[in-house]
């Protein structure tokens, strides 16, 4: 008697009826925080504020946010080195357009198509890029708590006042990323062992589950490598300096581009803690981080004397600002990344050499 292969479809529905789930909370978030955020401001006064917005200091902000762009893209290249050496800073300059396009229409699925893109871009190991990410947004968190202690300093309690929780937050941040740094570093350095163990593990449940998961770890300590090169440290510190010096930078064009400092003593240092404060909403799992941004960059502009609508203009200025100019750039980069995979792949199924472009 002969069988029929019915295939599973319980898996496919399952994981799209969480994707559902998860889009569906990160949009009842954002509608949350919208709310909270512009919730009582007088809409002629929001309007009064951006209509008059410099275009000048808007173009500097746009100049910035793309240098802000090349700047993460060569930390990343640092960290892609050991695994992925072909990998050039337009490369990953591509990838992170890419990414934050992505995080605006679903949040989080950024980091695995930025990782897409180089594999489709430069062959580099999406494995191997999936774990510099991870170190990436490790750094990044171990940052921002820096920063959010920097804030706290300069505002002397103020701060503390207006977020009761940010301290403890900040603190069991640090801490908790820097374990998990140095875990990472004590797994890539022992990588023998660290493999050795996952293979025990899973070993009981599934030989060949257990085998295909040694080799995924594998290749993801691999990715690793950056963080046993002493002399990437300091390419990676100074990046990480110049990145955030560009964030505080946008933040101050937003002020000068709304002529906050009219109404307000709003200079450097409000800009400092605005960014580390503001950043507090990016984390938060909404598209874009549109609603959390806008409710912590307000709220601490509220510490420095800046009316509610203002602040709240200020706010809305510069994420529209980076929103339209990622997708901008994010869009068409996935279209021609895309196309560029899928030539690749008709080229070589075809058995026809690729053609070389001689220079003159």
């Amino acid at each position: 008697m002969q069988t029929r292969c019915i295939p599973d479809l319980g898996r496919p529905l399952t994981d799209t009826l969480k994707s559902l789930i998860r889009l569906s909370l990160s949009l009842g978030l954002m509608g949350l925080f919208l709310y909270l955020a512009f919730s009582g401001t007088p809409t002629d006064q929001l309007w009064h504020t951006l209509s008059g917005a410099s275009p000048l200091w808007i173009a500097a902000m746009v100049a910035m946010t793309l240098g802000t762009v090349a700047l993460r893209a060569w930390r990343w290249t640092v960290l892609l080195r050991p695994s992925a050496p072909q990998v050039r800073v337009w490369d990953a300059s591509v990838a992170l357009a890419i990414c934050y396009a992505a995080n605006i229409v679903i949040p989080r699925s950024g980091e695995a198509a930025r990782a897409v893109s180089l594999r489709w871009s430069r062959q580099a190991p999406i494995g191997a890029s999936l774990a510099t990410v991870v170190v990436e947004r490790i750094l990044d968190m171990v940052i921002l708590a820096l920063f959010v202690g920097v804030a706290m300093a300069l505002l002397q309690g103020r701060l503390e006042a207006t977020y009761p929780w940010i301290q403890p937050a900040a603190a069991v941040c640090l801490v908790g990323c820097a374990a998990l740094l140095c875990g990472l570093v004590l797994a890539h350095r022992h990588r023998e062992a660290t493999l050795s163990l996952a293979r025990r593990l899973m070993s009981p449940l599934s030989k060949r589950l257990a085998a295909r998961m040694v080799d995924l770890i594998d290749t993801f300590l691999g990715g690793l490598a950056a963080l046993r090169n002493r002399s990437a440290y300091l390419e990676i510190l100074a990046s990480s300096c110049l990145l955030n010096a560009g964030y505080v930078t946008i933040v101050y064009g937003g002020f000068r581009a709304c002529d906050l400092a009219a109404i307000a003593p709003v200079g450097w240092t409000a800009a400092l803690v605005v960014m580390a404060v503001s950043s507090i909403g990016v984390v938060v799992p909404t598209p874009g981080g549109t609603g959390s941004y806008h409710l912590f960059f307000s709220q601490s502009l509220l510490l420095f004397g800046v009316p509610g609508a203002a602040a709240l203009a200020c706010a809305t200025l510069v994420h529209a600002m980076a929103t339209l100019l990622y997708l901008a750039l994010g869009g068409p980069g996935f279209l021609y990344q895309r196309h560029r995979a899928a030539r690749a792949v008709a080229v070589h199924d075809s058995g026809e050499p690729p053609v070389q472009r001689c220079s003159p």
